[in-house]
């Protein structure tokens, strides 16, 4: 499953982002730049947390406090904003300050608005993870402890490469106006949340 193409397509269609607009101020155009930022870098940081059993279990817990099955955009427009900044902090660690002011720089806007849009988004960012999570079979859910340790493994080197290069990316060309910016993230070391999903599904809570 490409979940990094079903998140982005969800927060960005036209009722994600009328309802983003309505709720923030910020134009559709930013932030449709600053959700094409910043769900490839929190998708590899949660890929990376989550390469422990520890970290996936946590991961897990988090996961399971945010299910909602109504549509995206409703999601957004009742997004709980001091919710998703701890969610954020969880994600990014002791990188969120730095990681909310290179979204500002990469999408136009200023950091308060960078720290309310990523706010309001991660919700919906967990509950959409959590309804792809589930194991759609028995054996999906019963999946072994050592299979769960491998795809953990492999996720960590490519997570890790994969923030360190998306993160460089940002800062660098922040100023920089791409118009395929889009499908430039998208292909970023061929990263398409699979791992995440992997680790996810193989571990028992």
């Amino acid at each position: 499953m490409d979940l990094l193409n079903t998140i982005m397509k969800s927060m960005t269609s036209n009722s994600s982002l009328g309802a983003l607009v309505g709720k923030t101020g910020i134009s559709a155009d930013s932030i449709e730049k600053a959700i094409t930022s910043a769900i490839p870098s929190l998708l590899g940081s949660m890929t990376k947390n989550a390469s422990t059993t520890s970290g996936a279990k946590s991961l897990l817990g988090a996961l399971s406090q945010h299910e909602d099955d109504s549509d995206v955009s409703s999601q957004l427009e009742k997004a709980d904003e001091d919710d998703g900044n701890k969610i954020l902090g969880k994600i990014m660690g002791d990188g969120k300050d730095d990681f909310i002011s290179s979204i500002a720089k990469k999408a136009g806007i200023n950091v308060g608005q960078s720290n309310q849009l990523l706010s309001t988004i991660a919700p919906a960012l967990l509950s959409t993870i959590s309804s792809a999570a589930k194991p759609s079979t028995a054996e999906e859910a019963s999946k072994s402890a050592d299979d769960t340790s491998k795809a953990a493994e492999d996720a960590e080197k490519r997570a890790t490469s994969l923030v360190g290069g998306l993160f460089d990316k940002i800062l660098k060309r922040g100023d920089k106006d791409d118009d395929d910016d889009q499908d430039e993230k998208k292909s970023d070391s061929g990263f398409d949340g699979s791992d995440l999903l992997d680790i996810l599904k193989k571990t028992v809570l």
